[in-house]
């Protein structure tokens, strides 16, 4: 259950859903999307715009509108929320937020532990997901930082892995975000690669001479 529900989060939270950038006109719209298939250009729609979060809103507002944005798989919104340097770091890699809706999904978010200087803020949050069979609730912690902006989403720290540390997950340190995902993902295929090793293959009958 519980790798069940990491996987789902590695699959819907901005980190997990970097995909590469398509060719972007000046309007921020998709190139590739404009050719109707007679092969005549369309016009060009306009973007999709991000929730407006005042710079005045808690850091447990900005993340109750990210982790919405999240569930509806409003990318502009998540992308918007987040740190300068999330933004920068990401466009260097060539990735952007993609994430997917999860509709099923609610959440929790608690009050904001604002840090001594007064410089970022912890929000814990409570994330659960319903399934067939059940739900799956997961606890992250979401790490912001102050800017001129407001509050934004600098990174989040979750236990990737069951049974080992928390870690934290830095948004404006692509690289190493993306190998502790590689990690998790490992760990979480390793036991079902040795479960096959441990089945028998079964033999094939023996013939018996007459």
């Amino acid at each position: 259950m519980r790798h069940r529900m990491t996987a789902t989060l590695l699959a819907i939270l901005a980190f997990a859903g970097c995909t590469k950038k398509t060719a972007i006109d000046t309007a921020g719209n998709d190139r590739s999307a404009n050719v109707a298939a007679n092969g005549q250009r369309q016009p060009a729609q306009a973007a999709p715009q991000p929730i407006a979060v005042p710079a005045s809103a808690s850091p447990d507002q900005v993340v109750t509108v990210f982790l919405n944005a999240l569930r509806s798989g409003d990318s502009p919104t998540t992308e918007s929320l987040l740190t300068g340097m999330a933004r920068q770091e990401l466009s260097k890699h060539s990735l952007s937020v993609d994430v997917q809706p999860a509709q099923n999904a609610i959440y929790q978010v608690h009050p904001a532990e604002i840090l001594a200087d007064q410089s970022g803020a912890h929000v814990k949050s409570v994330w659960t997901e319903k399934f067939d069979d059940g739900d799956e609730t997961y606890e992250i912690i979401w790490l912001l930082r102050r800017q001129n902006d407001g509050w934004r989403v600098a990174g989040m720290a979750m236990q990737l892995i069951a049974g080992q540390p928390t870690q934290v997950l830095n948004f404006e340190d692509p690289a190493d975000m993306m190998r502790k995902k590689e990690e998790a993902i490992a760990s979480m295929q390793a036991p079902a690669a040795e479960t096959a090793q441990q089945v028998a293959p079964i033999s094939q009958p023996q013939r018996i001479e007459r």
